[in-house]
């Protein structure tokens, strides 16, 4: 609910609060927590194969094992932590190493394999990581997308277990890095567990059903699936999901984490008749797609969140209102005088890995650079775009998110991003950048009815392939760059 909160500095805001709620207090680490309750049932479908809680507590220790006699390995005696750094995406062996790895009581860092070995080096050595698991390392990824050889597994039951304790520190996740080198958040188990128990209270999902790991585990939407899979001991599904497999992939899965493109393939494709529950997210949604999916019986909730509150603050059923939903519990925010989103609560990461040394967020409220107002009518927030995406246009603020929201009703439109380009005359205008089969000139002459003169791009490019793909969300950085080196014939 809503109250008025003062603050140290005596300036007035409005905070929301939703009541705390606590998740499973695990004995031990939940996958053995889960072999102990239903030993056999399964954890985890690798295509059409499925997996145990006893195999896959088999596997974990097994990897455990073999990392423990992997060739880097040595102690980190100053800090008396161990980190290690795997590149990996979403294959059977990345999750188990991860797994494994943290039974080991080593922190983990996911990183894309798509990075450059001269970037990885630069990014390990700014976070403080001198252990790494290459993408296609020899030792531990004997077979990446199967579970280990059955006959293989006996000599590896009784692998050393370290204890589990929710409030140390476990994962580190990569923030976007819209500039410069991305940051290494750094999280304890009872983050991801508080967040995943706060999104149950609204989005219902039990021990029966199946979420697909459809966004990669160097994204902390990736990590938020499997966190949520744990804390109900329900099945995680690995498959391929890039283009056209993901309606296989979806075939038994009840609950995916989507984006808009990903959701329109489905509809263009047929939905697979397991699928209700779509958690969409990292692009304005169209609602046009939204209600042909609910025709379909896919039930599709929205919200907002970042890697540094583990994943989703506020969420909602989508319902084409302009909002991302109330807070969700275990979570705390407010707007500061000048409208910026504060949070923190449960969720809330204990702060940024730099070289070896946990640096905190905040002493209190996480400053989130977001803009947002509050309706009241409703009783839900309204992210207004980033305060470090805002730009002028002729003496007017342009915040291209607010634009994005109108502009992307257009027909067609799959995503869209406005950016500022310099003009001699009116300092910087806007550029709409769109996916989707939308005509260019049709799509000009519809946004001048639509928005103020100052708020109407005054070019249309389509959105380039394999570029500003970031985790789940389309990098601003990576498209401006991009659009620097493309000739714009604007008006003067």
């Amino acid at each position: 609910m809503a109250k008025l909160h003062v603050t140290n500095d005596t300036v007035v805001r409005l905070q929301y609060r939703m009541a705390s709620i606590q998740p499973i207090n695990f004995p031990t680490w939940p996958w053995l927590h889960w072999r102990e309750q239903r030993a056999d049932a399964t954890a985890i479908v690798l295509d059409d194969v499925a997996v145990s809680w006893q195999q896959l507590c088999r596997d974990i220790s097994r990897a455990q094992n073999t990392l423990q006699r992997h060739p880097f390995q040595h102690s980190d005696v100053q800090n008396h932590i161990e980190r290690i750094a795997i590149v990996g995406d979403n294959r059977y062996c990345d999750l188990v190493n991860m797994l494994a790895s943290w039974q080991s009581g080593w922190q983990t860092l996911m990183v894309n394999p798509a990075f450059s070995p001269e970037f990885q080096a630069t990014l390990l050595e700014d976070i403080g990581i001198s252990h790494c698991l290459s993408f296609d390392d020899v030792f531990t990824n004997v077979d990446a997308s199967l579970p280990f050889e059955r006959h293989d597994l006996t000599k590896y039951d009784q692998a050393p277990v370290v204890s589990f304790i929710s409030e140390e520190y476990l994962t580190l996740t990569l923030t976007s890095g819209s500039t410069g080198l991305p940051k290494a958040v750094v999280h304890t188990a009872d983050n991801h567990l508080s967040s995943a128990a706060g999104l149950f209270s609204l989005m219902p999902f039990n021990d029966a059903d199946c979420w697909l790991l459809s966004l990669p585990l160097f994204h902390v939407s990736g990590l938020a699936i499997v966190w949520r899979w744990l804390l109900n001991g329900a099945v995680l599904k690995i498959a391929e999901t890039k283009g056209d497999t993901l309606i296989r992939a979806l075939d038994g899965a009840t609950h995916a984490s989507l984006v808009p493109t990903q959701l329109q393939r489905i509809i263009s494709l047929g939905k697979p008749a397991s699928l209700h529950s779509v958690l969409l997210g990292g692009a304005a949604i169209p609602q046009p797609l939204v209600d042909e999916a609910e025709r379909m019986g896919i039930q599709c909730w929205c919200g907002y969140g970042m890697t540094e509150m583990a994943s989703t603050i506020s969420a909602k059923r989508a319902d084409g209102r302009l909002t991302v939903g109330d807070v969700l519990p275990n979570r705390e925010l407010q707007l500061s005088e000048a409208g910026e989103v504060l949070v923190k609560g449960r969720t809330l990461a204990a702060g940024y890995m730099v070289t070896g040394q946990v640096l905190p967020l905040a002493e209190c409220w996480f400053a989130t650079k977001d803009k947002a107002r509050w309706c009241d009518e409703s009783h839900e927030l309204q992210i207004l775009g980033r305060l470090d995406n805002m730009f002028v246009c002729g003496g007017e603020n342009v915040q291209p998110e607010a634009v994005e929201r109108v502009l992307g009703q257009f027909e067609g439109v799959l995503q869209l991003i406005i950016l500022p380009v310099d003009h001699e005359r009116w300092g910087q205008v806007p550029v709409a950048v769109v996916q989707g089969r939308v005509e260019h000139d049709a799509f000009l002459e519809w946004a001048k009815r639509q928005v103020p003169a100052y708020q109407c791009p005054q070019a249309v490019l389509s959105l380039p392939e394999n570029v500003g793909v970031s985790g789940i969300k389309l990098s601003r950085n990576a498209l401006a760059q991009w659009l620097a080196s493309q000739p714009l014939p604007l008006p003067v």
